[in-house]
């Protein structure tokens, strides 16, 4: 088996539980995953098997999708419903000033991180340090919400439901809580669910409870999963020669990375492109 799965993680168990599960239901010793999701997320998890692990960095990975509900007045320090509360009581903003304010969050921007996150810091996770009570700083990155919608607004309860497409790295929680700020008052992560990463749908997912044997049929082809990246068949003699670490002159191409396929669409290894017009294998399957 070798591949891609499409998984709808539901809230509770870790991208890790659904990994194992994944090991367990398909008796194979490598998998991997892209795109974590916290425990009380859900939605989609791209699975890898075999020699597809090593080729999750190349999976497109944008833009991603959410659909997530915020409460206002209140914070944790989680950032959502798995946190103690550390303030309450804040103000709760009118609708036609959340609208006005997810305007503001579309385009390129600098985000903190949760301090619950894996992010590490000096080689150690933030959410360790956060769990351990240290005193840390997160910087800031560079992420881009290309789109950012208000769908349901209840002010009775103070949550709103919205949906959002942003690039890979944005974290919903630090926009619930940026979106919050921005009106002067504090909010919390209710609900988020992932819809889609880069083409790859929820809707085509099998649910983690399903997870067995038959969903072998649901498994995405390396071929079909990287449609999106530059690719060639080479003949045996060319797959000898990459075999063996060696590189191969192709004049036709351009790309810096190009993904080698067999005559029979087996992957045969991920290229990179030297001079004149050399490519090197980087990752090798044959």
């Amino acid at each position: 088996m070798n591949g891609f799965l499409l998984v709808d993680k539901p809230v509770g168990p870790s991208s890790f539980a659904v990994v194992k599960r994944a090991r367990k239901a398909f008796a194979c010793d490598k998998v991997g995953h892209c795109g974590t999701l916290d425990p009380a997320a859900s939605g989609l998890l791209v699975i890898a098997f075999q020699a597809a692990t090593r080729l999750l960095p190349f999976l497109p990975q944008e833009p991603k999708r959410y659909r997530f509900r915020m409460k206002f007045g209140v914070e944790t320090d989680t950032l959502d419903s798995e946190g103690v509360v550390t303030r309450q009581n804040g103000i709760v903003p009118a609708r036609e000033a959340l609208d006005l304010a997810l305007q503001t969050f579309i385009g390129k921007q600098a985000q903190t991180p949760p301090k619950f996150s894996a992010v590490k810091i000096n080689g150690r996770r933030a959410y360790q340090r956060a769990r351990d009570k240290e005193e840390f700083e997160i910087g800031e990155k560079a992420v881009t919400v290309l789109s950012l919608g208000l769908l349901i607004y209840d002010i009775d309860s103070a949550e709103a439901e919205c949906d959002v497409a942003c690039s890979h790295g944005t974290y919903v929680r630090s926009l619930v809580r940026d979106i919050a700020a921005s009106l002067g008052t504090i909010a919390y992560a209710t609900a988020i669910r992932r819809l889609a990463i880069g083409p790859f749908s929820v809707d085509n997912a099998v649910a983690y409870d399903n997870l067995d044997a038959h969903s072998t049929a649901s498994i995405v082809s390396v071929q079909k999963a990287l449609s999106n990246m530059p690719s060639i068949i080479v003949n045996k003699e060319q797959c000898a020669v990459l075999a063996h670490g060696m590189q191969l002159k192709i004049d036709m191409l351009n790309d810096s990375v190009v993904i080698a396929y067999a005559e029979n669409g087996d992957v045969a290894a991920v290229l990179k492109r030297k001079e004149d017009g050399m490519y090197q294998p980087d990752k090798v399957f044959i």
